[in-house]
């Protein structure tokens, strides 16, 4: 695996700071890519996306009973 970045996270499974490497991007993603693995466990997480803003997600409103 070719590593294009490295970095000192907290990876939840290994309970401490441990270090995170980028791997080489496989998918394409414009600009730099969200996937970072644990060294020590090999968690992987993402960075770099936002997540929808409450009420935009078309859902039917709830009643009140």
């Amino acid at each position: 695996m070719t590593t294009t970045a490295a970095a000192l996270r907290w990876c939840a499974t290994c309970g401490s700071d441990v270090t995170f490497e980028q791997p080489e991007c496989l998918d394409e993603h414009e600009g730099e890519c969200p996937e970072w693995l644990c060294q020590r466990c090999g968690e992987a997480f993402l960075v770099g996306f936002s997540l929808p803003q409450l009420g935009s997600v078309g859902r039917p409103a709830l009643g009140v009973a």
